[in-house]
């Protein structure tokens, strides 16, 4: 359970919708990450500083921090969809409760650009957004994974586990299964019982320990309707990512050719060949 910590507005001491550093009507500013707290949700969620809080629910959302912690507060929904701009791209994440963190308004240009962007947007119904965790190791290879409760990691363990590419736990299983079912029949469907109930209460965690266990670390949380606008919005943040199962073709490869010829020259070394004298 992550604490929350109270959010904090920076506006050199004025509000934006009151004073005269007001944008004029409609034109309220955003608000932007400016610190995380100790133990923000901020930080939970790897959000980044500058982050833009552009829109609660698909709403553009231009007001205070109060009004936003007063929002995120109550209780008339379960977890709500914001939409973060960070380096003029857009991507969405799921929260409940309010951010923590301390926020400030962004400067009249930033608002222009962004809700210029903003309008362009199409509008996806928040019910077909779902939570995605994406973990890189370093490599910047990335595994990701819906975490949507999955039925058939209940019924058929092993299926799930093979879907995942989960081959330590699905061995683990089957060995279970196995020598269960040749000591007595009875072991074998209380052990099939436990083993249900440990993959519903225990999936998501399970999945996210595995990756863990390949020396993954968590990168990044992202709702979105698909794995492959997780996979783009990735690809965003680092071009050289790649996936385990990629959706979106291979990454950019870095140019090196710049970057040992000056090594080259830095460490005084001429060239291999003797200039021609006559």
């Amino acid at each position: 359970m992550v604490e929350e910590a109270d959010n904090t507005n920076i506006n050199g001491g004025q509000d934006p919708t009151n004073g005269p550093d007001t944008f004029g009507e409609d034109g309220t500013p955003y608000l932007k990450i400016a610190e995380h707290g100790r133990s923000s949700r901020t930080r939970a969620l790897k959000l980044k500083m500058d982050d833009v809080i552009v829109a609660v629910d698909g709403a553009e959302f231009r007001s205070s921090s109060d009004n936003l912690v007063d929002l995120l507060s109550s209780e008339d929904n379960g977890q709500w969809l914001l939409t973060i701009s960070r380096s003029g791209e857009f991507f969405e994440i799921f929260t409940r409760g309010p951010l923590g963190g301390v926020l400030k308004f962004t400067t009249e240009e930033e608002a222009k650009i962004i809700s210029s962007k903003f309008a362009d947007r199409p509008l996806i119904e928040k019910s077909e957004f779902k939570t995605f965790e994406i973990l890189k190791n370093i490599q910047k290879k990335c595994d990701l994974y819906d975490t949507t409760f999955s039925q058939t990691a209940v019924v058929l363990p092993p299926v799930w586990l093979a879907q995942n590419r989960m081959w330590e736990p699905l061995i683990a299983v089957m060995s279970v299964y196995l020598i269960t079912f040749n000591v007595n029949i009875l072991l074998f469907i209380i052990s099939s019982i436990l083993i249900a109930i440990y993959f519903k209460q225990g999936q998501i965690t399970m999945r996210r320990s595995y990756s863990m266990f390949q020396d993954f670390q968590m990168w990044a949380i992202l709702a979105a309707t698909n794995e492959a606008s997780v996979q783009q919005t990735c690809r965003t943040f680092d071009p050289q990512c790649d996936f385990v199962k990629s959706l979106v073709g291979p990454p950019i490869q870095k140019d090196d050719s710049k970057t040992k010829n000056s090594k080259r020259r830095k460490s005084g070394n001429v060239s291999s060949y003797a200039p021609t004298t006559y």
